[in-house]
């Protein structure tokens, strides 16, 4: 990334954040085509995975999203066969979103994937570092009614 040197701290941290955004895209649509899933698709997966069964309205506090956009995604998730709809076991009127079979492959690859390019970052950053970026990202969000 360049950073054109008339920029103050703001507008250098802005252009960062957009790189990182416009990053994230792209890296997006690769990875649709390669695993046939985006990256907040994936995302969905992996917290599934690890948190699953959930309940849709949990799973939309947790990635910080709008209840109906959650409803969307799992809904395309399950025609597509990697997620899967059950009746909560205690409480009949509502569901719990799993892993469908295909979804648990998806979640097993490890090459070509969002998380995998972060990683390969955070492994050569301090914890310090990363403390800092997660604080001033989540400040960020938070002022933007994200969080």
């Amino acid at each position: 990334m360049r950073r054109s040197s008339g920029f103050d701290a703001v507008l250098g941290f802005m252009q960062a954040l957009w790189a990182l955004e416009q990053g994230l895209h792209r890296a997006s649509r690769a990875m649709l085509d390669a695993t046939g899933v985006t990256g907040p698709q994936r995302l969905v997966l992996l917290v599934v995975e690890r948190l699953g069964p959930i309940a849709p309205g949990r799973l939309a506090h947790v990635l910080h999203l709008h209840p109906a956009s959650v409803t969307r995604l799992a809904r395309t998730m399950e025609e597509r066969s990697f997620l899967r709809r059950r009746r909560h076991p205690r409480d009949r009127r509502q569901v719990l979103l799993d892993l469908a079979p295909r979804g648990s492959r998806i979640v097993a690859r490890r090459t070509g994937t969002l998380e995998g390019t972060v990683r390969s970052v955070l492994v050569r950053a301090s914890r310090a570092e990363v403390s800092a970026a997660v604080r001033l990202i989540t400040r960020i969000a938070g002022r933007l009614g994200a969080e």
